[in-house]
């Protein structure tokens, strides 16, 4: 196992939404005792569940900058979930692997991350802020209504469809708005985008094309560019 960098980081510092539930008498102390040793993965396949050991026990990795992709398969058919920036990470929990059904399960970094390690000695000295414990579990809360939308998403029957509602579901978080639309700063491939919903890469490569001629949907460089109004979901 590659250990953490020397680089260390007060994580209330990086990641604000956590430092806004503490009460603001306590925020300086729990400021100081939120520091944490820094992770930092480039582009490519990740060995998640190897390097999760050093957080085992704590609450896990805490997703500071960059973008991965965690997939799930079973029979060649993969689903998938993109993980960014707040997102808290425990590979350690590896799906199917105590399960009836043998899954397969992958990491893929799409923009190289930074992660804090919220090891047990980290909980420890963070335990007098429970807040920050309660604000943590709602993060892994939602993930799980993040990948139920997906699935929602995935039952649609048209594929131009789902492709455009999965990029809204993304700009909800991600985008940024532009006079000419919503900008979406994330490196998503083709074969990406064809596991989050449940689609062939080819078809999907053809459903981008359409929504490109309709001029709903394009990208510009390293971003998507998304135009007039979010789809009726209904």
């Amino acid at each position: 196992m590659e250990a953490p960098s020397q680089e260390s980081v007060l994580v209330l510092d990086e990641d604000r939404s956590l430092g806004e539930v503490v009460p603001p008498g306590a925020l300086e102390r729990a400021r100081r005792a939120s520091v944490a040793a820094v992770m930092s993965r480039p582009t490519g396949s990740w060995a998640a569940s190897r390097d999760s050991e050093i957080a085992h026990g704590g609450f896990g990795l805490l997703v500071l900058d960059g973008v991965l992709i965690r997939r799930v398969g079973v029979g060649g058919r993969f689903g998938a979930e993109l993980l960014a920036a707040g997102d808290l990470l425990r590979p350690w929990q590896h799906d199917g692997a105590a399960g009836v059904l043998a899954f397969e399960m992958a990491w893929q970094i799409v923009a190289p991350i930074r992660m804090a390690v919220l090891d047990p000695r980290w909980g420890a000295r963070m335990a007098p802020f429970p807040e920050v414990a309660a604000e943590l579990t709602g993060r892994a809360l939602d993930r799980s209504r993040r990948l139920a939308t997906l699935m929602a998403i995935s039952q649609q029957p048209r594929l131009d469809r789902r492709v455009w509602l999965l990029f809204w579901e993304l700009a909800d978080r991600h985008g940024t708005v532009h006079p000419d639309g919503v900008h979406l700063r994330l490196r998503l491939t083709h074969e990406v985008i064809s596991h989050l919903v449940a689609a062939r890469r080819p078809s999907v490569s053809a459903a981008l094309t359409r929504l490109a001629k309709r001029g709903v949907l394009r990208r510009d460089g390293g971003e998507w560019l998304l135009s007039g109004p979010p789809p009726d979901a209904a």
